[in-house]
């Protein structure tokens, strides 16, 4: 089966913007990090997740061994520092209930991905619309679930979900491939459409003012009735922005930029160690549009580092089932021996 381009592309692009978001996060806040903040905010996350759901298979030893193995090993290494660093005993507090900074999403892939089955339920264009339509609803609705928090990080679950069904079932009616078939006039006709309908999407969320982080990291319950209205524009922004992503996006190899996008769980797992160390030189002299660029930079010697596919092929070895695979053929072809 051919690769598609397309979708390692999206993922160059979306964990770039992980990556320095989470650089933002450690310079000051300025008028230009808090537009940045509204923009990339809106999508990158739903936009990752709907790539997320896209390629999900309900596939239990896969899950085990490629976001269950990862999560508590590094979960069990995140808490392991903290305690060094406070002087305390590396164990103390471990918990696998409340994700430790990033890795809330690897969890919720397992949440995601058990809900499969149920998903496989809805046939037809309108069951299928319909499941997305009512996970909209209910991510807007579950600001105003005050138990919906930092246990498993269900409100982000929550509020993440309807982007995982919408590319679920963009994946298995082959969106990419649809893409293709498109003649260039229509398939420049989309993209411009695309393009305005994001365009109506943030100007309608701009209309309401700024989104506190709490609307934009979707995690914590409302403060106002105006965090439900913020919520309510940011979701339908950010799937317009998953489909502009789509029709956008090159479908051809962009040779380093493709070899990143394919090797994102490295980057998303290991880029925030990279951030803590750099946490002693930032933020750099200078103003904030300088200070934005070294983060930028910054971000790319990241994926540079942590993305290529030396380390990338390392990762899928040992948390992507690699060896899972390799021992399936060895029993299967031990059984299959006279």
């Amino acid at each position: 089966m051919t690769r598609d381009y397309r979708l390692d592309n999206i993922r160059c692009l979306l964990i770039f913007l992980v990556v320095f978001c989470h650089l933002l996060t450690e310079l000051p806040h300025s008028a230009l990090t808090g537009a940045l903040y509204q923009v990339i905010y809106v999508f990158h996350m739903p936009a990752f997740v709907f790539v997320t759901g896209y390629f999900a298979r309900f596939r239990p030893k896969r899950m085990a061994a490629g976001l269950l193995l990862p999560y508590v090993v590094f979960q069990v290494l995140a808490t392991a520092r903290r305690n060094v660093v406070a002087g305390r005993m590396w164990a103390s507090g471990l918990t696998l209930v409340y994700p430790q900074w990033t890795l809330w999403y690897l969890l919720a892939c397992v949440l995601w991905y058990a809900t499969i089955p149920l998903l496989d339920r809805a046939r037809g264009n309108r069951a299928q619309a319909t499941v997305v339509v009512v996970g909209l609803v209910a991510s807007c609705a579950a600001g105003f679930a005050p138990w919906l928090g930092e246990f498993m990080d269900l409100a982000r679950v929550v509020a993440f979900f309807p982007f995982f069904c919408a590319g679920y079932y963009a994946g298995r009616r082959r969106l990419s491939d649809k893409l293709d078939a498109l003649p260039t006039r229509r398939l420049r006709r989309l993209r411009v459409v695309s393009i305005c309908v994001v365009a109506l999407a943030m100007a309608i969320h701009y209309a309401h003012g700024p989104a506190p982080k709490e609307v934009l990291y979707r995690d914590t319950p409302f403060a106002s009735a105006w965090d439900f209205e913020a919520r309510v524009t940011v979701q339908l922004a950010a799937m317009a922005w998953c489909l502009a992503l789509f029709a956008c996006a090159p479908r051809r190899d962009l040779g380093p930029a493709t070899m990143t996008g394919r090797n994102t769980m490295s980057i998303y797992l290991l880029h925030t160690w990279g951030i803590r160390a750099l946490r002693h030189v930032l933020p750099p002299p200078g103003g904030p549009a300088l200070q934005v660029c070294v983060c930028a930079v910054l971000a790319m010697a990241m994926l540079v580092l942590l993305g290529n596919d030396y380390v990338g092929t390392a990762f899928r070895y040992v948390f992507g089932g690699r060896w899972l695979k390799a021992r399936e053929r060895r029993v299967g072809g031990a059984r299959n021996r006279p």
